[in-house]
């Protein structure tokens, strides 16, 4: 599991927690260079930290799928283009920053290279912290001011990680045909930060034969701890689940019938 830009694994602890449960073996890993805390690495080296765990893992298990939330969903893409993996979950893939709440100047960041004392610049992350759920968007905001990290990532982004995030992304889109493994695609439609027309390029453009694209209506860009956060959980467990029954030509998993998180939470109301 690749957690987000300038960020780390705690983006991603709620959804490991429900797959380990479901019987998944994870590893969420804070890649150096990459995550928060350590010093800016380039985007090839980011890549490289994370084929040495997939390598890793490739030799202990039969099968190896990648989960990335945002930029590590591009990283993820970045990493199925490379290597043979089982399948690949992709969680509000990051292919532009141009959701309604960036900044108009938010483009300038593609020219940073270029722009005198550029290096020198931060973006700060403010409201709504990429989530709709007003308690949550609490929560995260509090945990900014005191830790400078939450869930929903982290509160000052160095320019040079945008430079990083921009080469890595042009890297993935000049190479999208080579995403052939089993994808899904999960994305909200109202996401604030990245659009929702960058996840239909991406559905539209990899050569996987066996790939699907789940819209969410009620959640901003981190998905993985709003609103639908039930929802993304249970589609990705029975997406990997299914995934890798077909890769080891068995039933490992049992696949329950699909049932949305709203219709458990009528019958829970109605019994």
């Amino acid at each position: 599991m690749l957690h987000g830009l300038g960020a780390n694994s705690t983006e991603l602890v709620r959804l490991a927690k429900d797959l380990h449960g479901h019987g998944f073996t994870v590893a969420a890993p804070n890649i150096q260079g990459y995550c928060f805390g350590s010093p800016i690495a380039s985007w090839r080296e980011w890549l490289t930290e994370v084929q040495t765990r997939y390598w890793a893992l490739q030799k202990e298990h039969a099968s190896v799928s990648v989960v990335g939330l945002s930029m590590g969903a591009t990283l993820a893409l970045a990493l199925v283009q490379r290597e043979d993996l089982t399948s690949a979950v992709f969680l509000s893939p990051a292919l532009a920053y141009d959701g309604w709440a960036m900044p108009w100047y938010q483009f300038l960041s593609k020219f940073a290279a270029w722009i005198p004392f550029a290096g020198l610049y931060k973006f700060h992350e403010a409201e709504p912290y990429g989530v709709k759920n007003q308690e949550m968007r609490a929560m995260i905001k509090r945990a900014m001011q005191k830790d400078h990290l939450s869930e929903s990532g982290v509160d000052v982004l160095p320019v040079q990680y945008l430079l990083e995030g921009q080469r890595l992304i042009q890297d993935v889109e000049d190479n999208i045909e080579d995403v052939t493994c089993p994808s899904l695609i999960i994305h909200a439609i109202d996401d604030e930060t990245v659009h929702i027309r960058n996840a239909e390029w991406l559905y539209k453009h990899i050569s996987s034969t066996d790939k699907g694209m789940h819209y969410l209506g009620d959640s901003y860009h981190m998905i993985t701890v709003d609103n639908e956060r039930e929802t993304v959980s249970q589609e990705t467990a029975r997406f990997l689940k299914r995934s890798v029954n077909q890769a080891v030509g068995r039933d490992v998993f049992d696949l329950p019938p699909v049932q949305s998180a709203e219709l458990r939470r009528y019958l829970r109301k109605t019994v």
